[in-house]
């Protein structure tokens, strides 16, 4: 496979490609396929919601809702015609599927396969393609791309029966994507729907005899189970760490992609392993339950802005039990209220260490406390292995698609 002489080092530069492979073609978007457009039809929000029904309204990324009727009945793909997410083209699909009866909006532009590609090839080979230099800006981080440059813009085209092998064989990776998506959100589903039920003991578990736990959960207050941590750092440690509702305590360069910290760390709060932190200042935007247990490190450093706290007695608290309790949120509704009765100070509220000390929790017995525990973390382990197995599928289709899009790697077709 060697670069064919008749395209220039430009058209190929603009087509992001080092090589046309041997028997296909280098051609341009308008060419190739035929764009749709006229089959396009916007429907306001309100006239949407006056007519709900079973036919998808599509816009330039995704469904955006239900409606009683339907302009084409067909197969096609789509590509957005404006918006931001040209931004996010490596993590986010650019293209779309469509088939049967439903309606697309002038956000999208419609694309119809022909003899010379298919429409599936559009859908894989501008998924995730770099398409920027053929965009136009329209105001603050809006980005359009209008259909004269979409015709222009270039693309490989196989011969249609390689197209639909390469289809093919992305479209068995989708699924495999697809069926760990659905087990991974029914996994998510039923650890919630568990935390709500065995948290609150509306279910009760069995004990070491195989008797049901019974008997009434005693109230108490978060002082009687935690030490508030006031430990400063003194130059022990410069791992900085911040709440993130998915990673829990994070170094800040991993979850913001470069350092935010200080250069002096000795006035910010020293967190051991097992402990727990929780930022009393935040905004409307912050997780308001996002209390977490520093899990992946030795130690860490956080601003004077948390409560660290840690348990004080083993024998009345297990530290399993309590970090799937502070996950479940169901401190919110006690944070809420101390945080509004703080007060608000520069946009912020503010929950005082008191006041959060105070707050007052069911407490089963320690045993019924480790078992509940064993039973979540069973399901947590459940959902890390799928969201493992999903992102292994992810990167290797992308790895997949880089080869098969591009032609370095052939098929056989019969």
């Amino acid at each position: 496979m060697v670069r064919d002489a008749r395209y220039s080092q430009l058209e190929l530069m603009q087509a992001r490609v080092k090589f046309v492979p041997d028997g296909w073609v280098f051609d341009y978007v308008g060419k190739a396929f035929h764009i749709r457009n006229n089959l396009r039809k916007p429907i306001s929000e309100d006239e949407r919601e006056k007519n709900p029904g079973e036919h998808p309204y599509y816009g330039p990324t995704k469904i955006q809702g239900y409606i009683d009727t339907f302009q084409q009945d067909g197969s096609y793909a789509l590509i957005g015609e404006d918006g931001d997410h040209f931004l996010k083209h490596e993590s986010q699909s650019m293209t779309q599927l469509v088939d049967g009866k439903c309606t697309v909006n002038n956000h999208a532009h419609i694309i119809e396969g022909t003899k010379k590609a298919s429409r599936e090839w559009f859908y894989y080979y501008f998924m995730h393609r770099d398409i920027f230099s053929f965009l136009s800006r329209q105001g603050a981080g809006r980005y359009k791309l209008n259909k004269a440059s979409l015709e222009k813009i270039p693309v490989l085209v196989p011969p249609i029966q390689e197209q639909k092998k390469i289809a093919q064989i992305l479209s068995t990776w989708d699924k495999a994507i697809t069926t760990t998506e659905q087990l991974l959100a029914n996994s998510q589903q039923q650890k919630k729907a568990l935390m709500q039920q065995l948290l609150t003991g509306k279910k009760r578990l069995l004990d070491k005899n195989g008797v049901g736990f019974s008997g009434d959960w005693e109230a108490s207050k978060l002082s009687k189970l935690f030490d508030r941590v006031t430990t400063k750092n003194n130059g022990q440690s410069n791992n900085v760490v911040t709440i993130s509702g998915q990673h829990g305590l994070i170094r800040q360069e991993d979850f913001f992609k470069k350092t935010v910290a200080s250069e002096t760390l000795d006035g910010y709060f020293l967190l051991k392993q097992g402990q727990f932190a929780y930022n009393k200042s935040y905004s409307n935007g912050y997780p308001m339950g996002a209390i977490k247990r520093l899990n992946r490190y030795a130690d860490g450093v956080v601003t004077t802005l948390y409560i660290c706290f840690e348990i004080s007695d083993e024998t009345k608290a297990d530290i399993d039990y309590w970090e799937h309790y502070f996950e479940s949120g169901l401190l919110n509704q006690g944070l809420s209220q101390i945080a509004h009765e703080g007060g608000r100070a520069h946009g912020l509220l503010n929950v005082k260490p008191s006041d959060f000390f105070s707050l007052k929790v069911p407490v089963p017995i320690l045993e019924e406390q480790k078992k509940i525990a064993t039973v979540l973390s069973s399901a947590e382990q459940e959902i890390i292995a799928l969201q493992k197995k999903l992102d292994a599928l992810r990167r290797e289709k992308k790895a997949l698609m880089q080869q098969l899009l591009t032609g370095k790697r052939r098929v056989l077709v019969s």
